[in-house]
């Protein structure tokens, strides 16, 4: 009895470190990875806005230059909108998990009423470990580049630790919510106009790091 527990639990130990390993991309050469890239709001819903700068704008613009970047690098990339469209949310989640994304990347500006500054990127509130530090792969790319405070990885839902954004409850594949500065703080935008190669070619080396 004691023999075949044993033999049981190694099964098992074996199963979860496979899991692990896929997750960390270790088994890069057994097949293509496929990242879903997600331009946060579009058509109607124009998100936060600054000036008349809408943060729709931003969040595709940036999304379709990191895809670039990753197809040039062997990555397939499938996207919940290339254009100026509303989609909701349920439907972008709903959309990766069909494609059976290998991770889910949703990039939005972030938006504040007094003169805050930086970037963070968000997780469900009870991702694994392996899922943090999918994102901090990501949030260390940005870092090297510069961009006024590093707010860090954050889980849950800004305001609620106990909620998630839908983004990142709703899909099955590790995911987060890259809040790429304010829109409304000029820092932050000069920032990410002047440097937005340098951001696009960051994220997609931070997710590259996480897939392959």
């Amino acid at each position: 009895m004691k023999k075949k527990l044993k033999i049981v639990l190694l099964a098992v130990a074996a199963v979860l470190t496979v899991f692990v390993m896929w997750q960390f991309g270790v088994f890069s050469g057994t097949g293509q990875p496929k990242v879903c890239l997600d331009a946060g709001h579009g058509g109607s819903d124009v998100g936060a806005e600054y000036g008349g700068r809408y943060e729709k704008d931003d969040n595709l613009k940036l999304t379709l230059a990191v895809g670039e970047i990753l197809k040039d690098n062997g990555i397939k990339v499938i996207y919940t909108r290339k254009d100026d469209e509303f989609v909701e949310l349920e439907d972008r989640a709903a959309y990766a998990n069909k494609k059976k994304a290998t991770f889910f990347v949703s990039i939005h500006r972030n938006s504040a009423d007094a003169n805050v500054s930086g970037v963070e990127i968000w997780i469900e509130n009870t991702a694994p470990l392996y899922e943090e530090q999918m994102a901090q792969h990501i949030m260390d790319k940005i870092a090297e580049v510069g961009f006024g405070t590093d707010r860090g990885v954050k889980r849950g839902y800004q305001g609620n630790s106990s909620a998630n954004y839908l983004v990142n409850s709703a899909t099955d594949m590790p995911s987060c919510l890259v809040e790429m500065g304010f829109i409304t703080t000029e820092e932050d935008n000069e920032l990410f106009d002047e440097n937005f190669d340098k951001y696009a070619e960051a994220i997609a080396q931070g997710i590259i790091e996480s897939v392959k």
